[in-house]
C-alpha cells in the first residue's frame, strides 16, 4: 500500500537523523571535548568529538595531540562557532569519521572532495550557514554520503552538475532556501534518493515526476513564498556585518 511506503520511509528519515536533532548515539560517558586551553576524553571510548568550545584559536600541535587520542571517533560536532571556513583539516584528523555537523556558523563553501577528506562520510549537517552552488563544478563528492543536509543556507540556484558526485546519496534537505528555478533533471543523477525536502523556497515549477530519480518516495514542495528583494538585501546586510566581526574569530586550522 502507498501509504505503508510512506509510514516506512517517514520512520527511515527519522532513524537517519536522530543523531542530528537528538545528540544520539552521542553522551557524555562516550563524547571528547575540546576547548581552547584543555580537553575532557572519557573512559569509555570515545564515539563523538564535540570542538564547539575551541574557538580563536590555531594551536596546531595542541590539537593534532587531541585528535591522535580521539582517532577511534566516527562523529565531529562544530555547530555554532562562527566559522567562515570549513576546517577541512581537523575533519581529516579523524579517520574514521561518519558524521559531521558544522550548523549554524558562516560558511560559505566547502571543499569539494570529501572521498579525500572523509572517505567514510555518511552525514554531513550544513544547515544555517551561506552556502551557495556553483555552476562549474559539483557541490560535493562523496561515494559514501547519504544524508545532506542543506536547509536554510542561502542557495537560489540548483545546476545539472550540483549532485552529479553523490551516488549513495538517500536523504538531501533543501528547504528554507532562496530557490526560485530548478533545471529539470538536476535530481536525476540521485539514483537511490528516496527523501527531497524543497519547502521554503520561492519554486515556481518542480520538476516533473518523471525526471526524479524512480526510488523518490517522499517529496516535499509544499508553503513556496515569493521573494521580497529589500528583505534579501536586508538579510545580505546583517551578513555582512557578521562576516566583519567575526573574521578574527574564525577557526584557522586549513
Amino acid at each position: 500500500m502507498w501509504w505503508q511506503k510512506k509510514l516506512l520511509i517517514s520512520f527511515f528519515i527519522i532513524a537517519t537523523n536522530a543523531s542530528f536533532f537528538y545528540g544520539e548515539p552521542c553522551s557524555p560517558r562516550n563524547t571528547a571535548y575540546l576547548y581552547i586551553n584543555t580537553w575532557n576524553i572519557p573512559d569509555d571510548a570515545t564515539r563523538c568529538v564535540d570542538i564547539t568550545g575551541y574557538r580563536d584559536h590555531s594551536r596546531k600541535d595542541f590539537h593534532h595531540a587531541f585528535f591522535k587520542l580521539v582517532a577511534e571517533a566516527n562523529t565531529l560536532y562544530g555547530d555554532h562557532m562562527n566559522l567562515t571556513i570549513f576546517p577541512v583539516t581537523l575533519v581529516h584528523l579523524l579517520p574514521l569519521v561518519e558524521t559531521v555537523d558544522f550548523s549554524g556558523n558562516l560558511i560559505k563553501k566547502i571543499p569539494p572532495r570529501a572521498n579525500i577528506w572523509a572517505p567514510r562520510l555518511a552525514k554531513l549537517l550544513l544547515r544555517e550557514n551561506l552556502l551557495q552552488m556553483t555552476k562549474k563544478r559539483p557541490f560535493i563528492q562523496s561515494d559514501t554520503l547519504q544524508t545532506l543536509m542543506l536547509s536554510n543556507n542561502k542557495i537560489t540556484k540548483i545546476y545539472p552538475i550540483t549532485f552529479t558526485k553523490l551516488p549513495a546519496l538517500e536523504v538531501l534537505y533543501l528547504d528554507g532556501n532562496n530557490i526560485k528555478n530548478i533545471y529539470p533533471t538536476t535530481f536525476l543523477p540521485l539514483k537511490i534518493l528516496k527523501y527531497l525536502h524543497l519547502g521554503d523556497n520561492a519554486i515556481e515549477k518542480f520538476p516533473p515526476k518523471e525526471k526524479m530519480p524512480p526510488k523518490l518516495m517522499q517529496y516535499i514542495q509544499k508553503k513556496q513564498r515569493i521573494l521580497n528583494p529589500k528583505m534579501i538585501q536586508q538579510k545580505t546586510n546583517i551578513t555582512q556585518d557578521s562576516l566583519r566581526r567575526n573574521r578574527r574569530r574564525n577557526l584557522k586550522v586549513l
